[in-house]
């Protein structure tokens, strides 16, 4: 469990953290900043278990005691920060870091404390930790996880290592779940969904859901045009139980439309990632490309304005307006 040898991609960063503990320059706080899933945390525990591991060299070994402790989920000089609620507040800093710190190892080289979701600490929980991280002690190494490394203080940033964690590749991806016995289309589909984030594709190709919500979005994508009004505000309305996935499914618009255009210009079906719904593929690219391009610009605008919070039935009233215009 936990090995760097077991996680794909970013392989820069990985060199760099065993450089670090080969040659003794390991820094008292990192932090890692990536897009949801997209392996921060098991980055995080398997440098964790190296930084930890009696026989360190390039891999924790997995023989040692400390190694045998942390994949039993009880080292203790391992201490794993996740807060329940929307904010890491002060108290959460004080209970899990200010005290524990002040506690020498029990028996490893070094007392390593990650912080999940670390951009979600308050401006008083950032400043409560500052003075720990400004003259930490020898033994105590930080790893802040982040998905919006813009939410620490300068004096927090400027005082952390900050390695950015990439997106995959799609074909990675695919190769990787290609291993896992999953067939060749499915393992396609769930690779262009997944969007760089190796943990969203595994989640993606175990998922019943995933597949009754594309059928679903699919069918209605399909009898779009065809929809009045009337109709149209129905199925907004219906959007609602997808609301936490809204992501996903305008993912499913945009991949519609992309495919269009690609079959559209190529008129050959090996060109599209969707092979499973070529007839919808082939009816929706009757459309100009100019007004697949437009569709596919209003859903991107719409994703932004969404993750910045806008109301939710205003933007998608907005958008399903637009993708109306001929």
């Amino acid at each position: 469990m936990y090995n760097f040898n077991e996680i794909l991609g970013n392989e820069r960063i990985i060199e760099n953290l065993k450089n670090s503990i080969k040659n003794n320059t390991v820094s008292h706080s990192y932090i890692l900043d990536g897009k949801e899933k997209t392996g921060k945390e098991t980055l995080a525990m398997a440098f964790s278990k190296l930084l930890l591991c009696e026989n360190s060299l390039k891999e924790a070994c997995g023989r040692c005691s400390s190694c045998i402790s942390f994949d039993g989920k009880n080292n203790p000089d391992f201490i794993f920060i996740k807060s329940d609620k929307k904010k890491i507040g002060v108290n959460e800093i004080r209970d899990y870091i200010l005290k524990n710190i002040e506690i020498k190892p029990f028996k490893y080289k070094y007392k390593v404390f990650i912080i999940k979701d670390a951009h979600n600490m308050t401006v008083q929980a950032q400043n409560a930790i500052l003075k720990t991280i400004e003259d930490p002690p020898s033994f105590a190494i930080f790893i802040f996880l982040s998905k919006s490394y813009n939410s620490f203080l300068p004096t927090i940033l400027s005082r952390c290592i900050l390695f950015k964690i990439k997106p995959l590749t799609t074909n990675l991806i695919e190769k990787f779940l290609l291993n896992q016995d999953i067939d060749k289309e499915k393992a396609t589909i769930c690779a262009i969904y997944a969007q760089g984030s190796i943990g969203k594709a595994i989640e993606i190709s175990k998922s019943q859901d995933f597949y009754n919500m594309r059928e679903y979005i699919i069918k209605e994508i399909y009898e779009f045009d065809k929809k009045d009004l009337i109709e149209t505000y129905t199925f907004i309305n219906k959007l609602e139980i997808y609301k936490e996935n809204i992501n996903e499914v305008l993912n499913i618009f945009l991949l519609i439309y992309r495919d269009s255009i690609i079959f559209k210009l190529t008129n050959k079906y090996e060109k599209i990632i969707q092979k499973d719904i070529n007839y919808i593929i082939n009816d929706i690219s009757n459309m100009s490309v100019r007004n697949l391009v437009k569709k596919m610009d209003a859903i991107l605008k719409a994703k932004v304005y969404l993750n910045q919070n806008a109301n939710f039935n205003m933007t998608m009233e907005c958008l399903f307006l637009k993708l109306k215009e001929k």
